[in-house]
């Protein structure tokens, strides 16, 4: 175990068995050695939790939790979070690399900057390491000391993944028990980083480019359709809602607007309201949610760039066909055709 880590890395595991020694060997190897590296595996079933028991034994500064039952990656990254120990959270999940000096850029730059943030470029892989081309880039380093959540709102920071940033504990310790009433496998990243980056009062946005995506055809980011990339992304939206609503009209209009803008993404498009109506218990729970906690919510929604191909008023009749009930979907699902 390591005294007083610099960084503590969590590292969320489930069936990763083919992918996951690699990965944190990219952690082992970091020029940064004060270094924490928790490893949580949920309840996998293949070689996964052999392998985490086998690096722990072999290295004293893994920390490895097993799950009992299976609860996804955001409950498992909670898991980790608790046990984290430095003043300094990063995660890495389990198919992707850090670059030898990921952690000590980046710790080096919250110290001497002085910031809450850290966030850093990525380039997509293949599985062997293999540059592809880049996902996230910034073409100058820079703090930012001013509208730090206006800019994130903006996505002026990139995405909202967590696995190119560095926390400090301050701004990510309070998300601990931000735990969902639904196993949410799409965008929980985006929910914990609105919290973290609301608080936050600073931000460094390095040019370096320290971490490594893998692109893997079969993650459920790559095999989702759009109808349940829809839905998902809508369901993330009910939480963000509910999660926040205690901030007040102005953020809540920021994290509306966050929501318009990556639903007007063609991954998000549907063409056919066929393909969402099996949806529809999924649907009526996330709306409940809002109606409960901001009704304004879903008058707000629909994106304004890039209108469905299916019209509201075909759309709606269609479900009415279909003695389809769910709640504010006229003003959710499609967009009318201007």
């Amino acid at each position: 175990m390591v005294k007083s880590p610099d960084v503590s890395v969590i590292v969320p595991v489930f069936n990763a068995g083919a992918s996951l020694e690699a990965s944190v060997q990219s952690l082992l190897d970091q020029t940064l050695k004060n270094i924490e590296i928790i490893v949580v595996n949920d309840a996998s079933t293949d070689s996964s939790a052999e392998t985490i028991s086998r690096l722990e034994s072999e290295n004293g500064n893994i920390v490895a939790i097993h799950l009992t039952e299976n609860q996804g990656v955001h409950e498992a990254r909670l898991t980790g979070l608790k046990k984290a120990s430095a003043p300094w959270i990063g995660f890495l999940d389990a198919d992707d690399f850090a670059r030898p000096n990921m952690f000590e850029a980046m710790h080096r730059a919250a110290e001497q900057q002085a910031v809450d943030i850290v966030v850093c470029g990525s380039y997509r892989v293949t599985k062997e390491r293999k540059p592809i081309a880049p996902k996230i880039r910034f073409k100058s380093s820079k703090k930012i000391e001013s509208e730090v959540f206006e800019k994130f709102s903006r996505f002026e920071f990139g995405t909202g993944s967590l696995w190119n940033k560095l926390y400090h504990r301050e701004v990510m310790a309070p998300h601990a028990d931000m735990h969902f009433p639904w196993r949410q496998s799409l965008n929980e990243d985006l929910l914990l980083n609105i919290g973290c980056f609301y608080k936050a009062e600073s931000v460094y946005v390095t040019h370096e480019v320290l971490h490594e995506y893998v692109l893997n055809e079969s993650s459920v980011t790559s095999t989702t359709t759009n109808a349940k990339a829809y839905v998902y992304m809508y369901r993330a939206y009910a939480l963000a809602v509910s999660s926040f609503s205690e901030l007040g009209g102005d953020v809540l209009v920021r994290i509306i607007n966050m929501y318009r803008a990556q639903l007007s993404w063609s991954s998000y498009i549907i063409g056919d309201v066929s393909d969402i109506v099996v949806y529809e218990e999924e649907l009526n729970e996330a709306t409940e949610l809002i109606y409960r906690s901001y009704p304004l919510a879903l008058a707000l929604l629909p994106p304004r760039q890039h209108p469905a191909r299916v019209g509201a008023k075909v759309a709606l009749k269609a479900l009415a066909r279909k003695g389809v009930s769910l709640l504010g979907l006229d003003a959710i699902v499609f967009k009318p055709r201007e």
